[in-house]
Protein backbone atom coordinates (compact mmCIF):
# COMPACT_ATOMS: atom_id res chain seq x y z
CA UNK A 1 0.00 0.00 0.00
CA UNK A 2 1.88 3.33 -0.88
CA UNK A 3 2.51 5.63 1.99
CA UNK A 4 0.23 8.79 1.84
CA UNK A 5 2.05 12.17 1.35
CA UNK A 6 3.85 14.73 3.95
CA UNK A 7 2.54 18.20 4.55
CA UNK A 8 5.57 20.09 5.96
CA UNK A 9 6.35 23.99 6.43
CA UNK A 10 9.52 25.19 4.77
CA UNK A 11 12.39 26.04 7.10
CA UNK A 12 13.30 29.18 5.81
CA UNK A 13 9.81 30.91 3.93
CA UNK A 14 6.92 28.84 6.00
CA UNK A 15 5.65 28.18 2.95
CA UNK A 16 3.54 24.73 3.19
CA UNK A 17 4.79 21.54 0.91
CA UNK A 18 3.33 18.47 -0.06
CA UNK A 19 5.35 15.89 -1.11
CA UNK A 20 4.25 12.00 -2.26
CA UNK A 21 6.00 9.21 -0.31
CA UNK A 22 8.22 8.71 -3.43
CA UNK A 23 9.30 11.94 -3.87
CA UNK A 24 10.07 12.43 0.01
CA UNK A 25 13.93 12.14 0.99
CA UNK A 26 12.94 14.27 4.28
CA UNK A 27 13.00 17.37 2.75
CA UNK A 28 12.93 20.35 4.72
CA UNK A 29 12.50 22.99 2.25
CA UNK A 30 10.40 23.99 -0.37
CA UNK A 31 12.42 24.08 -3.39
CA UNK A 32 16.03 24.83 -4.57
CA UNK A 33 16.10 28.51 -4.14
CA UNK A 34 15.46 28.03 -0.58
CA UNK A 35 17.70 25.89 -0.08
CA UNK A 36 20.05 27.74 -1.90
CA UNK A 37 19.57 30.59 0.11
CA UNK A 38 19.48 29.08 3.20
CA UNK A 39 22.76 27.37 2.52
CA UNK A 40 24.61 30.42 1.43
CA UNK A 41 23.43 32.46 4.75
CA UNK A 42 24.60 29.42 6.84
CA UNK A 43 27.74 29.86 5.09
CA UNK A 44 27.79 33.57 5.68
CA UNK A 45 27.17 33.15 9.52
CA UNK A 46 29.85 30.24 9.83
CA UNK A 47 32.22 32.95 8.05
CA UNK A 48 31.27 35.74 10.58
CA UNK A 49 31.97 33.22 13.63
CA UNK A 50 35.39 32.45 12.32
CA UNK A 51 36.15 36.19 11.61
CA UNK A 52 35.23 36.29 15.53
CA UNK A 53 37.40 34.02 16.62
CA UNK A 54 41.44 35.18 17.66
CA UNK A 55 42.52 32.89 14.49
CA UNK A 56 40.27 34.60 12.18
CA UNK A 57 41.02 38.41 13.30
CA UNK A 58 44.45 37.46 12.49
CA UNK A 59 44.43 35.99 9.22
CA UNK A 60 41.55 39.23 8.05
CA UNK A 61 44.14 41.68 9.77
CA UNK A 62 46.74 40.15 7.26
CA UNK A 63 44.36 39.67 4.14
CA UNK A 64 43.81 43.74 4.71
CA UNK A 65 47.88 44.37 5.35
CA UNK A 66 48.00 42.54 1.90
CA UNK A 67 45.40 44.35 0.12
CA UNK A 68 46.78 47.85 0.95
CA UNK A 69 50.16 46.65 -0.22
CA UNK A 70 49.34 46.14 -3.47
CA UNK A 71 47.34 49.42 -3.15
CA UNK A 72 49.86 50.80 -2.60
CA UNK A 73 52.29 49.60 -5.21
CA UNK A 74 49.31 50.30 -7.84
CA UNK A 75 48.78 53.80 -6.51
CA UNK A 76 52.00 54.95 -6.80
CA UNK A 77 52.69 53.41 -10.17
CA UNK A 78 49.29 55.30 -11.26
CA UNK A 79 49.84 58.57 -8.84
CA UNK A 80 46.78 58.61 -7.10
CA UNK A 81 45.12 61.12 -5.31
CA UNK A 82 45.17 61.87 -1.57
CA UNK A 83 42.50 60.01 -0.17
CA UNK A 84 45.17 56.36 -1.17
CA UNK A 85 45.89 56.22 2.38
CA UNK A 86 42.10 56.54 3.62
CA UNK A 87 40.74 53.20 4.19
CA UNK A 88 37.91 54.19 6.07
CA UNK A 89 36.69 56.65 3.55
CA UNK A 90 32.91 56.11 2.92
CA UNK A 91 31.83 58.92 1.04
CA UNK A 92 29.48 58.75 -1.86
CA UNK A 93 30.43 58.77 -5.73
CA UNK A 94 29.75 62.47 -7.30
CA UNK A 95 26.80 63.07 -9.29
CA UNK A 96 24.93 59.92 -7.43
CA UNK A 97 20.91 61.25 -7.59
CA UNK A 98 17.83 59.70 -7.11
CA UNK A 99 14.78 58.79 -9.33
CA UNK A 100 12.01 60.28 -8.63
CA UNK A 101 8.49 57.73 -7.89
CA UNK A 102 5.91 58.04 -9.57
CA UNK A 103 2.16 57.52 -7.63
CA UNK A 104 -0.05 54.99 -8.31
CA UNK A 105 -2.96 56.51 -10.46
CA UNK A 106 -5.54 53.68 -11.48
CA UNK A 107 -9.12 52.85 -10.37
CA UNK A 108 -9.55 48.84 -9.36
CA UNK A 109 -9.63 47.51 -12.55
CA UNK A 110 -10.16 43.65 -13.31
CA UNK A 111 -8.54 41.93 -16.66
CA UNK A 112 -10.84 39.09 -18.51
CA UNK A 113 -9.76 36.39 -20.81
CA UNK A 114 -10.58 38.46 -23.08
CA UNK A 115 -7.81 40.85 -22.20
CA UNK A 116 -10.13 43.62 -22.22
CA UNK A 117 -10.18 45.54 -18.58
CA UNK A 118 -13.32 46.29 -16.58
CA UNK A 119 -14.84 47.60 -13.49
CA UNK A 120 -14.52 45.53 -10.88
CA UNK A 121 -17.47 46.91 -9.12
CA UNK A 122 -20.11 47.04 -12.35
CA UNK A 123 -22.56 44.32 -11.69
CA UNK A 124 -21.46 42.67 -15.12
CA UNK A 125 -18.01 41.94 -13.40
CA UNK A 126 -19.79 39.66 -11.08
CA UNK A 127 -20.10 36.10 -11.95
CA UNK A 128 -23.41 33.89 -10.36
CA UNK A 129 -23.10 31.14 -7.95
CA UNK A 130 -22.65 27.62 -8.88
CA UNK A 131 -22.87 25.22 -6.11
CA UNK A 132 -21.12 22.86 -8.14
CA UNK A 133 -18.02 24.86 -8.62
CA UNK A 134 -17.98 25.81 -5.22
CA UNK A 135 -17.68 22.19 -3.96
CA UNK A 136 -15.17 21.47 -6.17
CA UNK A 137 -12.96 24.06 -5.11
CA UNK A 138 -13.86 23.19 -1.43
CA UNK A 139 -12.55 19.70 -2.12
CA UNK A 140 -8.74 19.52 -1.38
CA UNK A 141 -6.68 18.84 -4.21
CA UNK A 142 -3.31 17.88 -3.22
CA UNK A 143 -0.78 17.40 -5.63
CA UNK A 144 3.42 16.37 -4.92
CA UNK A 145 5.21 19.76 -5.32
CA UNK A 146 7.91 17.64 -7.40
CA UNK A 147 6.17 15.21 -9.31
CA UNK A 148 2.60 16.81 -9.22
CA UNK A 149 0.83 13.54 -8.89
CA UNK A 150 -2.95 13.44 -7.18
CA UNK A 151 -2.49 12.59 -3.42
CA UNK A 152 -5.56 11.40 -0.90
CA UNK A 153 -7.09 14.15 1.26
CA UNK A 154 -5.40 12.19 3.87
CA UNK A 155 -1.91 13.91 4.97
CA UNK A 156 1.05 12.95 6.75
CA UNK A 157 2.85 15.19 9.56
CA UNK A 158 5.80 13.19 10.07
CA UNK A 159 8.68 11.05 8.54
CA UNK A 160 8.56 7.38 7.25
CA UNK A 161 10.28 5.47 9.41
CA UNK A 162 12.32 3.05 7.62
CA UNK A 163 13.84 -0.04 8.78
CA UNK A 164 12.62 -2.78 11.03
CA UNK A 165 9.20 -3.10 11.54
CA UNK A 166 6.76 -2.15 14.74
CA UNK A 167 6.40 -5.29 16.26
CA UNK A 168 10.30 -6.22 16.29
CA UNK A 169 11.18 -2.13 17.39
CA UNK A 170 12.26 -2.52 21.15
CA UNK A 171 12.17 1.81 21.27
CA UNK A 172 8.65 2.26 23.38
CA UNK A 173 7.74 1.44 26.41
CA UNK A 174 5.44 -2.02 26.95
Amino acid sequence: MDRPARLYLCVRCRAQVILCSRCDRGNRYCGQACWHQARRQARREAAQRYQRSRSGRIAHAQRSRRWRQRRAAHDAAVGAGVDAQNVTHQGSQAGAGSAPLAAWTHDIITVGVTGKATDATAPSALQEFDPAAARAMATPCWTCRRCGARQPAALRLGFVRHGLPTRRRHDHSP
